[in-house]
């Protein structure tokens, strides 16, 4: 009886631009001390394979340093490990993977179409070998075989209905036969932080929490804020007491005279990063008939080709602009 254990989104060296400097360099420690800490999961589980299923690496910013790291460390675990690239390390000329660094118990999984990996032989695999590939064929194999595919969305519905084989695969893909591993390492909006345990004997599944990513989400909706102001202290209540890396999602309808931080709005804490994806943007109502200052500054300022986003805040400061002048005068 063989146990494996099957992890993905480990996301070393990743940027995370869009987190900014402090996140990004947290969750970077945090992906390398995941990494030894799989290896003694892993052990102390009584696994004997550990795979990782796509996104073990990120070739684009990856640094050969951290690539032997990686090597040494899958290298000290006592059992087979495998890995499988997905799109952000697929295998090819000049990457991570062709690097001559790797363990003689760890094995690089360097073709699409679905095979047996000999230490669990219930599963077959598939990695991806260019960002553009093709999908692969599903085997015509025993229906109680357990299939293993990062970002596998090019074989949503590809499996027979009623099907009893088991397609493993990363991102979120609700679709019938699909078991979906989220990524260890992950964005604070999404779910992750779990690995997978197969045990090759029975074909049973089971999930395995991961905790301690750094950094937190907090939501605040600014549905109701007229000024500034009330935006200032809405977000200074609900970062209280909060400590490391933040992400502040902002969400429902933002009035036309708020502005927002890093627009010349309320200033954040070191390490706290805006997410505005699920803001919607208000918009002033004028009389036709209005001629003033102020109401022909807006009908000019949303004419403009600016998107949504850049054009509430330029109306919003432009708003404040006119009003600290009509004060002063």
């Amino acid at each position: 009886m063989s146990r494996a254990m099957i992890a993905a989104g480990v996301h070393l060296d990743r940027a995370w631009s869009q987190l900014g400097t402090q996140f990004g360099h947290e969750l970077r420690r945090w992906s390398r001390d995941t990494l030894v800490h799989l290896v003694e999961l892993a052990g102390n589980r009584g696994v004997t394979s550990l795979i990782l299923a796509g996104d073990l690496l990120d070739r684009e910013t990856i640094v050969p340093d951290t690539v032997d790291y990686a090597g040494k460390v899958l290298g000290a675990f006592p059992g087979s490990a495998l890995i499988v690239p997905g799109r952000s390390d697929w295998i090819g000329a000049a990457g991570p993977y062709e690097l001559d660094i790797w363990q003689p118990n760890t094995t690089i999984w360097r073709t699409a179409e679905f095979g047996p990996w000999d230490p669990v032989p219930s599963l077959w695999v598939s990695a991806w070998t260019s960002p553009a590939g093709s999908a692969p064929r599903i085997p015509d194999k025993p229906e109680s075989l357990i299939l293993l595919r990062p970002a596998a969305a090019d074989l949503a519905g590809q499996l027979p209905p009623g099907s009893r084989q088991r397609l493993i695969t990363t991102g979120a893909l609700p679709a019938e036969g699909l078991t979906v591993l989220p990524d260890i390492v992950h964005e604070p909006e999404e779910a992750g932080g779990s690995v997978l345990i197969v045990d090759s004997a029975t074909g049973g599944i089971e999930y395995l929490s991961i905790p301690g990513q750094p950094g937190s989400l907090v939501q605040v909706d600014v549905t109701g804020f007229d000024a500034t102001e009330q935006l200032a202290t809405a977000l200074s209540m609900a970062l209280q007491g909060t400590s490391g890396p933040v992400v502040l999602r902002l969400i429902g309808a933002l009035a036309p005279r708020v502005l927002l931080p890093g627009f010349g709005g309320p200033d954040l804490p070191p390490g706290a990063v805006t997410n505005l994806g699920s803001l919607r943007y208000g918009q002033l109502e004028l009389d036709s008939a209005d001629r003033s200052a102020e109401a022909e500054f807006v009908r000019a300022a949303a004419a403009s080709g600016a998107g949504d986003l850049e054009r509430h805040q330029a109306i919003a400061f432009g708003l404040t602009a006119l009003a600290e002048t009509s004060i002063g005068a």
